[in-house]
């Protein structure tokens, strides 16, 4: 296992809890149409501790070490303030990764709450009406959508869609929230990836189409154990875009509610398998699958894992982009595990130790066989999967690359290009980006 250098690094004003990078897309610099850009959002939060008292949780012997690992404190007087905001970056994409850099703050959207978590949806059907043609203003230029929801302390799920803006050509505009609930923080989220729901094409500024839809959904999970899932509607009225269909108890611990830190839909662009299922990952040291059809009536999950399997809190899990049974999962006793749906009693393959609790999980978005692992106070990891593909030999996980230039907590990772990436840290406000090979 080799170390790696970092390219560029920025500070940010607030603490970064989650970095985001929209994959696969095709936009330019201004007045530059030789110049790949990637959008490239930090998610920040900052708890105003000047009136908070802090109140110490110590029934959760599960999961001793991961108390002071976790990026937010879920359990302080009513008295306590976050706040939080987006900075949004447009990075150039260049041949080295030594050429990279973040370059200056595109927007920066301040926020009443904590933004704890935070993915990009990319919909190619929607249309967004064209303002800059004077003669018809309702007219629809069609183009790629670029939407992106966030996880916030406030527990609510706000979604913003990548416009075109004449000051800074990029901006994130909100488009709407999720209504308030008594569910604490909403700690993670993740889209439907599949294109079942997709009907039609629709501008989110015109109402001419009002009789089309182009739906998908999110998962949420929060601090009081419970799960969420709303449809996406964005031509929803009034800036009501986000519908909640499901919401039920997931995760506990001695009978008290514990953090559901991880979710995702098992499913993804390729495989519609298991549509109507959800894995979770809490502190109770569980991972647990559901299925949307009847987890509200019975809270009862298809599947959990075993009693000794995590040695604390399940704190990731992330989908395959492209196999139809594999996903992936880690936890604050830093291991890292491969799963397939088709056989859950015991892991693929597994590593004991990646030298961190593992916050985020990352597949590559072009090479299924690697796996970027934001690893807390071990700093970020890159881990490829041998034999992934193969259905007759053993899969095989192997820490290649370490990335330690983090002085705090590395919460936010992501994939910048096929030889880079970028991650950010919790306490010390720094993101970086490094080269992967």
């Amino acid at each position: 296992m080799s170390k790696v250098k970092f390219a560029d690094r920025v500070t940010l004003r607030l603490n970064a809890c989650s970095l985001e990078i929209l994959h696969n897309t095709q936009l330019y610099c201004e007045n530059n149409e030789e110049t790949a850009v990637l959008p490239l959002v930090v998610g920040c939060y900052q708890l105003n501790e000047s009136n908070s008292k802090k109140i110490t949780n110590n029934d959760n012997d599960c999961n001793d070490d991961g108390g002071e690992d976790r990026n937010v404190e879920t359990q302080e007087s009513s008295s306590s303030t976050r706040s939080g905001e987006l900075v949004l970056y447009m990075t150039e994409l260049k041949q080295e990764a030594n050429e990279l850099k973040f370059g200056k703050p595109v927007q920066v959207v301040e926020r009443s709450s904590g933004v704890l978590d935070g993915k990009w949806y990319h919909s190619r059907s929607l249309l967004y009406a064209n303002h800059s043609d004077e003669e018809n203003t309702n007219s629809i230029l069609e183009k790629p959508s670029f939407v992106y929801a966030t996880a916030c302390s406030s527990g609510q799920v706000d979604v913003f869609a990548l416009q075109e803006s004449e000051n800074t050509k990029f901006k994130l505009q909100h488009i709407c929230s999720s209504s308030d609930t008594d569910s604490g923080l909403c700690l993670s989220l993740a889209w439907d990836e599949s294109n079942r729901k997709e009907k039609g094409s629709i501008s989110v500024n015109d109402d001419s189409n009002k009789n089309d839809e182009v739906e998908t959904r999110i998962v949420s999970s929060y601090s009081d154990g419970t799960l969420a899932v709303h449809n996406v509607n964005l031509l929803g009225k009034d800036g009501n875009c986000l519908t909640e269909t499901h919401r039920w108890s997931a995760h506990s611990l001695f009978g008290i509610p514990s953090e559901v830190w991880t979710v995702c839909f098992a499913s993804n662009k390729n495989y519609n398998t298991y549509l109507d299922t959800v894995i979770s990952g809490g502190d109770d040291c569980k991972m647990k699958l559901w299925d949307l059809r009847s987890c509200c009536s019975s809270s009862t999950p298809i599947h959990t894992s075993g009693r000794n399997e995590f040695e604390a809190g399940v704190t990731a899990v992330s989908y395959h982009p492209s196999l139809e049974h594999i996903f992936a999962s880690g936890s604050y006793d830093e291991s890292l595990r491969i799963w397939d749906m088709r056989k859950l009693q015991t892991p693929l393959s597994k590593i004991e130790s990646v030298g961190g609790g593992v916050w985020r999980i990352k597949w590559h978005p072009e090479d299924g066989t690697k796996m970027l692992i934001g690893a807390m106070h071990g700093g970020c990891r890159l881990v490829t999967v041998s034999n992934l593909f193969d259905s007759i030999e053993p899969l095989s996980l192997e820490v290649v690359r370490e990335f330690t230039d983090h002085e705090s907590m590395a919460y936010g990772a992501d994939w910048l290009c096929n030889h880079a990436a970028a991650s950010c840290s919790f306490y010390d406000r720094q993101a970086f980006i490094w080269d992967t090979e």
